[in-house]
């Protein structure tokens, strides 16, 4: 598999999706394309590590690209200034090979994970809120989704963002840049995927291997549509 071929979007470009396109690009992937509507704030940079007080109120996008083609030069970074939902889901990732799920609401990671399966694109998510974290990487049609583990969708805002709740910079961090580990595996097809999750006040961490739910709104028999239309009204 030649890297520079490959195109991944990162949609969210917070504390996990600054880590994840750091260590893609490290590795030469040849496109990011990062998506994200937000602009640069102070409350931000403890663990969003792309971006500097030099990058406050500026599109998070555009900072990131900075930083970006600075240090990987050879990597093209298309910049998407929007906030991700169903109206310009499947135009934009259609363009990418794999998508890294980098939102930092749960609801919204709902929407992104039924696409990916109505597109059948690989992805990789991920959350992390005060000490606990979690990344799932997710073959469509092939291994368990988001949907199977959680099967209904939490009302909107009923979870707090690591901003609300508060996280440890560093261990953010570390989860973003296992996403971006998976994602490179998740490009090679591999035949063992798991659900990690760590806990670091407790010290503990696991993995899962997860299993398809053969009811699953989104990548079992149900129509598709109904899955999406129900995210987005309690989006």
């Amino acid at each position: 598999m030649n890297l520079k071929n490959i195109k991944i979007l990162i949609v969210g470009v917070g504390g996990l999706g600054c880590p994840a396109s750091l260590a893609l690009a490290e590795a030469g992937v040849g496109t990011l394309g990062l998506m994200d509507p937000d602009v640069v704030e102070l409350s931000n940079l403890h663990r969003q590590i792309l971006y500097s007080e030099e990058d406050l109120g500026q599109l998070k996008v555009e900072a990131a690209q900075r930083r970006l083609n600075r240090l990987f030069p050879e990597t093209k970074i298309k910049v998407i200034p929007e906030a991700f939902g169903a109206a310009n889901a499947e135009a934009v990732f259609e363009k990418y090979d794999l998508i890294i799920d980098g939102l930092d609401r749960l609801e919204k990671k709902f929407v992104l994970n039924d696409w990916c399966i109505k597109l059948e694109k690989p992805f990789v998510h991920a959350g992390v809120v005060k000490f606990e974290g979690q990344v799932l990487p997710v073959l469509p049609g092939q291994t368990a989704c988001l949907r199977c583990l959680i099967p209904k969708i939490p009302p909107p805002f009923a979870l707090p963002t690591c901003r609300e709740a508060g996280v440890l910079g560093s261990f953010s961090q570390a989860i973003g840049y296992l996403q971006a580990y998976e994602a490179l595996r998740l490009l090679n097809r591999p035949p063992d995927l798991f659900l990690w999750k760590w806990d670091i006040q407790k010290r503990t961490a696991r993995s899962i291997r997860p299993v398809r739910n053969p009811d699953c709104a989104a990548c079992g028999q149900k129509v598709f549509e109904e899955a999406v239309n129900q995210a987005e009204c309690q989006v």
